[in-house]
């Protein structure tokens, strides 16, 4: 059983990142089962389901079956630019290349579960981590170099998942998340946790009501908010904009007054304001402006929220919560 309504699917097109996260869960049925899930996120970082399925058993020929329904709501990937995040979903990742063998698809989760059952000294996981934190290639090359000193078969093994789905250095810039972890579908499933133990119909009945409720419930939070940016959004800019007064920006005299040098530790970057560009590549990845953009931002007298992408703001907030789910009479009627 697929469902997909019409309100999820329209408010997730109008205003969220293109990037959806899978999961699959385990129902306390008495007939077992799995519940399957796509869920994305809002220009406020609040999770926003959009799809969800029951199946006997989680596989690859339940995922591609989830996936082609999926796709058939959502519209070709590749026009849309959807790109998806999961953990270690069984037979997903096969599912994934099959149907859909040029999407960005970001796993790290499971490339760390099976590094950490070898590998599980302290220094070799955090520097996993770091890996996957990196925004720059260069960056990534030094920190993978520093592990395949210290253990050369560690190395080997990251070396060969392709990177592009589990290091930022990698990761194309369509999207403008840069999350690394699937944490939409794990707040979603938590969400449903009690709902998975009662009968499939009570089920998807409770899964409806909690996305009509949680739809609602962001479209009245947010409704008398003044700003270009949703809070969360607006609260990590100004930790940016705090961090950049340690960066020296230096126009490099262009006649739009838009390329900068910008100094500071632990090395110069280079910014280009008109096309919304850092060597860093935090901009490129997230739609924000980075340390050294708002640097170069602030040398201008100009406003950094102006420089945000269209995702991170309020009018894609209203865009989404425009839609939302009809209300339905009861099982008698």
């Amino acid at each position: 059983m697929y469902v997909c309504l019409d309100g999820c699917k329209k408010g997730f097109k109008a205003g969220c990142c293109p990037l959806i996260g899978l999961d699959g869960a385990f129902l306390k049925t008495q007939f077992g089962g799995q519940i399957l899930s796509a869920v994305a996120h809002d220009a406020n970082n609040h999770i926003y389901p959009i799809a969800w399925a029951i199946v006997d058993v989680e596989n690859k020929e339940n995922w591609r079956w989830f996936l082609d329904m999926l796709l058939d709501d959502l519209g070709d990937y590749m026009a849309n630019k959807w790109a998806f995040m999961s953990d270690m979903q069984k037979g997903l990742a096969s599912a994934v290349k099959e149907l859909m063998p040029n999407v960005h698809h970001r796993c790290v989760w499971h490339l760390w579960k099976n590094f950490n059952k070898q590998w599980k000294e302290q220094e070799y996981r955090g520097l996993l981590w770091e890996c996957a934190r990196e925004t720059t290639r260069h960056g990534f090359d030094q920190k993978m170099d520093r592990l395949k000193r210290l253990n050369e078969g560690a190395w080997a093994y990251l070396d060969k998942w392709p990177k592009e789905a589990w290091t930022r250095a990698y990761f194309r810039h369509d999207q403008k998340i840069d999350n690394i972890c699937n944490n939409a579908c794990e707040v979603f499933n938590s969400r449903i946790k009690e709902y998975r133990a009662k009968p499939i119909i009570t089920l998807l009945e409770e899964v409806r009501m909690f996305a009509m409720r949680s739809i609602a419930k962001n479209k009245v939070k947010l409704s008398h908010h003044v700003g270009k940016l949703p809070p969360i959004q607006h609260s990590r800019l100004q930790k940016i904009r705090k961090e950049s007064q340690k960066w020296t920006p230096i126009w490099s005299g262009d006649e739009e007054y838009q390329r900068f040098e910008i100094h500071g530790w632990p090395t110069n970057m280079a910014v280009d304001l008109g096309k919304s560009i850092c060597t860093c590549r935090f901009w490129q990845i997230t739609g924000m402006p980075c340390v050294h953009a708002c640097a170069a931002i602030s040398k201008i007298n100009r406003n950094a929220e102006d420089f945000c992408h269209h995702w991170l703001t309020m009018e894609a907030y209203r865009d989404t919560y425009k839609h939302s789910l009809n209300p339905i009479p009861g099982q008698d009627l």
